[in-house]
């Protein structure tokens, strides 16, 4: 669990505001405790693609082979994450939810500490929630399992060391493994989104224990940890139909009922 050390970070906490169509009109108010903010995932913004020892990811070579994509460098947020930082405390966010590529984190030199937002959000007042992983699952490791990656349930072990996810379900699985939208592009099988899901939810729940069992000094009790959920709602066609509201639930089920 050093990759937390070095980024000056205790826990990974989500915090997640629901409502309905229904509670749409009448008074609301957020918790005391809500906190708004903003959220980014390493390849979308970190940039340095082949700096500290960063290796390729499957975004990587998803990326290359989409025609009109420049994403080597993106917002370059691994040499410029100060000035972010201090622009996100001027704006007044209160929260940053960010990750670390994992294809860097796998050959960081600890005592190089070259990204270390944490302080600096604590400073400008910004809570930090730390995604360990946010899709970019390295090729190397992909490619070493067959099946390839989460079709392989011996990538539980090798996430347990590494720990947890972001945007289960629709964005990361269905994409990735149904619909082919996302790396690794998959989208030939109905079953393979459901033996990832399955390989996923595995490796999160070994993870939270692992950090579980973890030494006070490395985590505290009082920390939150999750696993930050997206996917589609599904609402009955006519509000007071059985058939439409069991076809409704039908669909949240086969999206979301995992």
């Amino acid at each position: 669990m050093w990759l937390l050390h070095r980024l000056g970070l205790a826990a990974a906490a989500t915090i997640t505001l629901l409502s309905s169509p229904a509670a749409a009109t009448e008074p609301r108010c957020f918790p005391a405790d809500f906190l708004f903010g903003s959220a980014t995932a390493s390849y979308q913004v970190e940039g340095a693609w082949n700096e500290d020892g960063r290796t390729p990811s499957i975004w990587d070579d998803f990326c290359r082979e989409q025609p009109g994509f420049e994403c080597a460098n993106v917002d370059d947020f691994y040499h410029h994450y100060a000035d972010d930082i201090k622009l996100m405390g001027e704006k007044g966010l209160q929260s940053f939810r960010f990750s670390a590529s994992w294809s860097r984190t796998m050959n960081w030199d600890p005592e190089a500490r070259r990204m270390r937002p944490r302080p600096r959000l604590v400073e400008s007042g910004i809570s930090p929630i730390f995604t360990i992983c946010h899709w970019d699952l390295p090729t190397k490791l992909h490619n070493k399992l067959t099946p390839q990656g989460w079709l392989n349930p011996e990538i539980i072990d090798h996430f347990v060391e590494h720990s947890t996810y972001n945007e289960f379900a629709t964005s990361f699985v269905v994409y990735g493994y149904n619909t082919g939208l996302h790396p690794p592009g998959f989208y030939d099988s109905p079953t393979l989104v459901y033996e990832v899901a399955h390989n996923v939810l595995l490796s999160h729940a070994y993870s939270v224990q692992r950090f579980r069992d973890l030494n006070r000094v490395v985590l505290s009790s009082l920390k939150r940890m999750g696993i930050v959920l997206n996917a589609n709602q599904f609402y009955p066609l006519r509000e007071n139909n059985i058939e439409d509201a069991e076809a409704a639930e039908r669909a949240m089920n086969f999206k979301f009922g995992w």
